[in-house]
């Protein structure tokens, strides 16, 4: 049987404990280690889920159980574990993080949401590139996945900055959570009075070049680019290529904005557990 696309047994091992054991008394349910299997292999493959290979069972039980999975949180305990024993293991930097933003199309299967959820709430929405989303995200100086936010395809990167840099909460072993880096580096598009003002506020530098209509119009001491950390602000962009490599990931077939989202998050874990596991390949 191949097991491309599936865990190998290191990386379970980091995963198990987030799944309850198995009741004797009920109906029996299926491996949860088989069903995760089956919806990696629809991240990476991209394909419906009818075409699911039956190896990992019937194709509407395991689309049933990633529903229940994502509605009681079992992904975010799986993101969060995995953040922990980065942390632990001092793996995420925490002196330089970087933000940006990268367009995904949406198929023609992602519309039809029902009429009380719009597309601006499912985070759908028409830009030069097509219809589709914007995904905003947040790594740390490693490229290391933290964070992402969702918005319709034509929002402003500036507009989400704020909200995609509150979501990276990075746990730790006394059960407090780390929330900022010493450096943020972004490209012009986030150069902003407000957004520099909030980094400001959190004790964050910006490490964010001045678009040149706002060095014109700058009065008093100029602001000065910390070149050494910027250099190494495309690591968010290597990242979004890693990323890419998923096509659930690439192209958005999700009606539902909390669906996609867990499949980013699937995404984020993997790239977790690449880093973890001692059989792991270097980060790019």
């Amino acid at each position: 049987m191949s097991r491309r696309y599936q865990l190998t047994d290191a990386q379970w091992g980091l995963i198990e404990p987030q799944f309850p054991s198995r009741s004797l008394i009920g109906r029996p349910t299926r491996e949860p280690r088989q069903v995760l299997d089956g919806i990696l292999w629809i991240l990476h493959t991209g394909a419906p889920w009818r075409d699911l290979p039956e190896r990992f069972g019937p194709w509407n039980s395991v689309y049933n159980t990633f529903r229940r999975w994502q509605d009681a949180g079992r992904i975010d305990a799986i993101l969060e574990a995995l953040q922990l024993k980065l942390n632990e293991e001092g793996l995420i930097d925490f002196d330089l993080w970087c933000l940006d933003g990268s367009n995904v199309r949406a198929s023609k299967d992602a519309a039809g949401a029902r009429k009380k959820n719009t597309s601006m709430n499912q985070a759908l929405g028409r830009s030069r590139g097509g219809f589709g989303s914007k995904i905003h995200l947040v790594t740390d100086g490693h490229g290391l996945p933290l964070s992402f936010c969702l918005s319709p395809g034509q929002s402003a990167e500036i507009s989400y900055a704020t909200s995609a840099l509150a979501m990276a909460r990075i746990p730790t072993s006394s059960g407090r959570y780390r929330t900022r880096p010493a450096h943020l580096a972004a490209d012009k598009a986030y150069s902003s009075k407000a957004f520099r003002a909030e980094l400001r506020r959190r004790r964050i530098k910006a490490v964010i070049p001045q678009r040149s209509d706002q060095q014109r119009r700058h009065k008093g001491r100029p602001l000065v680019l910390d070149k050494v950390h910027y250099r190494r602000r495309n690591v968010v962009e290597r990242c979004f290529g890693w990323l890419k490599k998923f096509r659930r990931f690439s192209t958005r077939y999700e009606k539902l904005a909390k669906s996609f989202a867990a499949f980013i998050k699937l995404a984020f874990c993997l790239r977790y557990l690449r880093e973890l596991c001692v059989d792991r390949k270097p980060a790019f």
